[in-house]
């Protein structure tokens, strides 16, 4: 009932980002029907309305251990184990709030979260409280100083999620992402190439209880890869697991603001 009503909110009263939200899809995807295409942007809005109420909702380990199922992944822990840390790409997908808290309580003292803040001070400062409850290190990006201090002191998961339009035009990669060259941060890449870091992705799965997360990897820190392959990788593990169930992601941030013809 409650997502019902936040969806009526958001989708006919607000009507918030409906022409982004329709635009985004389809831009990327073939409809037979406008009815195929509706169905679709009503699903994304359930999505938004239950990823609201679920970050609303308290973080308690009985909640997470509920909802939330990790897939093991031994190679992952071996790194930890060996004093290796490892970055870890996620994007807007499932409930990404979620995903770090989560791994905040499967391994306590060993996550890092890399944020940008949001314009809003209040929204900034309550999320970065809610995060903190399970997330003991919360660092800004940009702030690769405090980032290195880190790794240097003990192994940690490098949490970035790195999905969203570039904020700058510095340290863009272009690559095939849903059909359309996109430009992508290089930030995962370069920290995982100059500390030789495994870099893995974040695989989320919505299932009827919850979520399930599955690390799948990308690199192990020691191999040898051309320039922008592992953004290339990392977005090509995005793009499946959208296409995987495609009212899932965030349709409603103007992704394809930049353009290659633009730069």
């Amino acid at each position: 009932m409650i997502d019902f009503l936040l969806v009526v909110l958001l989708r006919d009263v607000v009507r918030y980002r409906i022409k982004v939200i329709r635009k985004n899809l389809q831009g990327l995807f073939e409809y037979k029907s406008e009815a195929e295409l509706q169905s679709d942007i009503n699903g994304y809005y359930y999505f938004l309305a239950k990823v609201i109420r679920e970050i609303l909702a308290k973080p308690t380990k009985k909640l997470f251990e509920r909802k939330v199922r990790l897939i093991p992944s031994p190679q992952l822990d071996q790194w930890i184990h060996d004093g290796k840390s490892v970055v870890v790409v996620s994007g807007h997908i499932g409930n990404w709030e979620w995903s770090g808290m989560y791994l905040g309580l499967k391994y306590p003292g060993q996550v890092c979260a890399l944020y940008k803040k949001v314009k809003s001070k209040f929204i900034n400062s309550w999320m970065l409280k809610k995060r903190n409850l399970t997330v003991d290190h919360l660092i800004e990006i940009g702030n690769i100083g405090e980032l290195l201090k880190l790794i240097r002191k003990k192994p940690v998961l490098i949490m970035m999620i790195s999905d969203q339009n570039p904020g700058s035009d510095q340290g863009i990669i272009w690559v095939p992402f849903l059909g359309r060259e996109t430009a992508f941060i290089n930030g995962p890449e370069k920290i995982a190439m100059k500390y030789k870091l495994p870099v893995v992705y974040l695989h989320t799965l919505s299932t009827q209880c919850g979520y399930e997360f599955e690390f799948k990897i990308i690199s192990n820190g020691n191999e040898v890869f051309e320039p922008n392959e592992i953004t290339r990788k990392y977005a090509a593990l995005l793009e499946n697991n959208i296409k995987a169930q495609r009212t899932q992601w965030l349709w409603s941030h103007r992704r394809w603001k930049r353009t290659v013809s633009s730069e």
